[in-house]
């Protein structure tokens, strides 16, 4: 996976661009993922917007792919019983006896209860129907 630390004026782009490519809809294959040609798109428009940033396919690919994976863990997360959301902070409610019970079966999961995702309600407009 390409590395590269992202600004969020980059990582702003890349999501409005990406939800661009949800809204034409024809960007996406019938189980709702996104054709292989979509990332030559959105590297050219990286490209407009951030012409020295040298963002390029592989950054793309690396960036929603480590997004629709925190999507999923959240998603799945809070059908948890005892999960729920915070809207305006962007994080995840739950009380410390259930989080510390979660944690003992998914500790890799555990950096996402104190973090916020800004990005989550966008994140599922475009990979709600990305059910693989």
């Amino acid at each position: 996976m390409a590395h590269r630390r992202w600004s969020e004026g980059e990582e702003d782009t890349l999501l409005t661009n990406l939800t661009s490519l949800v809204d034409q809809g024809v960007w996406q294959t019938n189980n709702g993922g996104f054709k292989p040609s979509y990332l030559g798109v959105l590297t050219n428009e990286m490209l407009v917007s951030f012409p020295r940033g040298g963002i390029n396919e592989i950054h793309i690919e690396a960036k929603i792919k480590k997004w629709k994976s925190d999507y999923r863990i959240l998603d799945a997360m809070l059908r948890h019983p005892g999960f729920g959301w915070n809207p305006n902070e962007n994080k995840l409610v739950v009380e410390d006896e259930i989080w510390n019970e979660f944690v003992q079966d998914h500790r890799f999961q555990r950096h996402f209860r104190d973090k916020q995702f800004l990005h989550f309600n966008r994140w599922a407009y475009c990979f709600v129907s990305d059910e693989n």
